[in-house]
């Protein structure tokens, strides 16, 4: 019976090995670059699989999952992981697998195929579509116009790894306020364009600069890098 059970789980190994044979397109507009992961290499024992016959939908967060590489043994149930990227923040994906694996004595993890993408651990992966504005309160924030200027070139800049909050702005008719509220965030690693610049005083009299992302909305000019977002970045 150990017999038996042991050539079935060699075999589910082999079944994951199989669609890995030719590396999988890589997207990019989903994946950021290779070179910011680890290379080191982990094998793990594979407890147990699931292969889904309709693909499950999940996003990422504001955090960018690390991807791996996997090579399975071809004569026992193990799973070599290298790691060759990341996914991109606040965005979906779908995941046609998932395997169990031994970490150590005590500690056992999952691992989600993301089509298109590779291994990722499942625990980073959330159940669902992203939507722009999840986990984003909204607080309205009153503030005194300090000053603001009109670029009369659109500014390049880009985020990198956080996803900075989005701001909807209601401007006073009558007078120099400004109030803000939470409407979203920008994602990772992306080019945006910014053509207002503003200083805006808060009640504790601390002096806040923001950015007008076109299309989207203000953001605190600290979040924001010059330039076009690189992979190396």
């Amino acid at each position: 019976m150990d017999i038996l059970k042991k050539t079935l789980t060699v075999l589910t190994a082999l079944a994951l090995m199989a669609p890995l044979a030719v590396a999988a397109p890589v997207s990019a507009k989903t994946t950021t670059a290779t070179t910011q992961a680890s290379v080191k290499k982990q094998t793990y024992t594979i407890l147990s699989s699931s292969f889904y016959k309709t693909a499950k939908t999940y996003h990422t967060k504001d955090a960018k999952p690390v991807v791996y590489k996997a090579v399975m043994g071809a004569d026992r149930p193990t799973m070599t992981l290298t790691a060759k990227g990341k996914l991109k923040a606040g965005t979906t994906y779908k995941v046609t697998k998932q395997v169990k694996v031994k970490i150590n004595a005590k500690k056992n993890q999952k691992y989600s195929y993301v089509k298109g993408q590779g291994w990722v651990v499942s625990s980073k992966l959330t159940a669902g579509k992203f939507k722009a504005a999840s986990g984003v309160k909204k607080t309205a924030t009153k503030y005194t116009i300090v000053s603001m200027t009109a670029l009369k070139k659109a500014k390049t800049v880009h985020t990198k790894d956080a996803r900075p909050v989005v701001y909807k702005a209601a401007v006073a008719a009558d007078r120099p306020t400004m109030t803000l509220t939470a409407n979203g965030k920008l994602k990772a690693a992306t080019t945006y364009k910014v053509t207002k610049q503003a200083k805006l005083k808060n009640a504790a009299k601390k002096t806040v600069a923001v950015s007008y992302v076109k299309g989207h909305g203000w953001v605190l000019q600290k979040s924001l890098t010059n330039g076009q977002f690189k992979n190396a970045d």
